[in-house]
C-alpha cells in the first residue's frame, strides 16, 4: 500500500511551509525521517524523533546510535511491542504499524536545540505500490539548519531582505548570498525535489 501524507511546518505562515508526499507503507521511520530531510532541504546533521503529540508523548520512535548514554540508562523497547513501549529504534518500526487510520497526525521533531515540528497527517491510502518517494505538491521555501527554529528563521529572513537591517550582511555571508539577493518565502522546487527523491 501506499501512503500520502501532508506535513506542515508548525509555526510557519505567509505562507504556511508544507510538502505533500506518497511513500510505500512499508518503509522504516528512519526511511520516511530521510524523506522529510530532502522535502524541506535539511541537511541531516541533528537526531530526531516522532511521537504521537510531540515531546512527552509515547511511543518515541528515533535515531538511536551505538553509543546513546540513554539507550543505557533507559532501554529500548522491543519492537514486538509497539506501540505499548516508551523508546523504539526507528530502524525497526515500519510505517504501516505505526499510521493505521486516515487523518491519523504524528509529530516529528528534528534538530533538538532548535525544535523545528512538523506536523505530519495520513491524508490518503492506495493500493499502490511506488518504487520511490514521490512529492505530489508543496508551499513555502526550503528551510535552513542552525538559525534558531522558526522565529530565528523569519528573523534571517528579515535580515536578509532589508539592506539596512543590522546582520543583514552578517546573514548574506552566512548563507554565501551575492548582494541584492532576496530569500523567497514562496519559492519550491517541486521538479528538483522529486529528482533528489528519485537519486537517493
Amino acid at each position: 500500500m501506499a501512503f500520502t501524507f501532508k506535513i506542515k511546518i508548525k509555526g510557519s505562515a505567509k505562507p504556511p511551509i508544507w510538502r505533500k508526499v506518497k511513500v510505500n507503507e512499508s518503509i522504516s521511520f528512519d526511511d520516511f525521517h530521510n524523506v522529510i530531510q530532502i522535502l524541506f532541504g535539511w541537511e541531516n546533521c541533528h537526531m530526531y524523533q516522532f511521537s504521537p503529540r510531540g515531546w512527552g508523548s509515547n511511543p518515541r520512535i528515533m535515531c538511536i546510535f551505538d553509543d546513546d548514554e540513554e539507550v543505557e540508562t533507559r532501554p529500548l523497547s522491543s519492537p514486538n511491542t509497539f506501540p505499548f513501549g516508551e523508546k523504539y529504534n526507528a530502524k525497526k518500526i515500519m510505517l504501516g504499524n505505526g499510521f493505521l487510520q486516515l487523518k491519523q497526525k504524528m509529530v516529528y521533531i528534528y534538530d533538538f536545540g532548535d525544535e523545528w515540528t512538523h506536523i505530519i497527517e495520513l491524508v490518503e491510502i492506495t493500493d499502490e505500490v511506488i518504487l520511490h518517494p514521490v512529492c505530489l505538491s508543496g508551499k513555502g521555501s526550503n528551510l535552513e539548519e542552525d538559525c534558531g527554529g522558526i522565529g530565528g528563521f523569519y528573523y534571517m529572513v528579515d535580515a536578509i531582505n532589508d539592506p539596512k537591517h543590522p546582520e543583514h550582511k552578517e546573514y548574506r555571508e552566512w548563507l554565501g548570498m551575492e548582494r541584492g539577493e532576496k530569500w523567497d518565502l514562496n519559492a519550491f522546487d517541486l521538479e528538483g525535489t522529486n529528482e533528489v527523491l528519485r537519486e537517493v
